[in-house]
């Protein structure tokens, strides 16, 4: 019986208490990020909706506000967003998207297309919360070539 006991006590111990996705299919999360968007330096708001495809894949919508005195950045986008690997705790994602880029006082043209690609990772808080972060290399031709955004920490939420 003791032997028993201590078998339960480890199997018990070693399970996690969250699971390795946040949301089942059909579900939706909100997110928001702050951080940092670089050449020029301003401050970037993120906020995202996504639909949980199945447990590694979400679809949905990124906007990226950059903020400073030289003008506003801002990108609107549907991506893809790739969990994989991990620790049932830690998912590291990757993901893609395309949109547009608009800006104001910041580069010569004022809407152009908008191609991201981004890789990063989210620590589960709770069953229907996360925190992460995200390196997002952003790639808009006729506002300018290439810019980084940096959501430093994003905030995501089963709604």
């Amino acid at each position: 019986m003791k032997h028993f006991i201590i078998l339960i006590l480890l199997v018990l111990c070693c399970q996690s208490p969250v699971s390795v996705a946040m949301g089942n299919r059909g579900d939706f999360i909100g997110s928001a990020g702050i951080g940092l968007l670089t050449s020029p330096t301003l401050f970037l708001l993120s906020p995202e909706l996504e639909y949980v495809h199945n447990q590694d894949l979400n679809i949905g919508a990124l906007a990226q506000m950059g903020l400073g005195e030289g003008g506003v950045l801002f990108t609107a986008s549907g991506k893809v967003r790739h969990f994989f690997g991990g620790t049932p705790r830690v998912k590291p994602c990757v993901e893609g998207g395309l949109g547009l880029s608009m800006s104001s006082s910041l580069f010569s043209s004022a809407v152009g297309v908008h191609i991201e690609a981004g890789m990063g990772f989210d620590y589960v808080l709770e069953k229907n919360m996360t925190i992460g972060t995200m390196i997002r290399l952003n790639f808009s031709p006729p506002l300018k070539s290439f810019f980084l955004s940096w959501p430093i920490v994003t905030l995501r939420f089963l709604l």
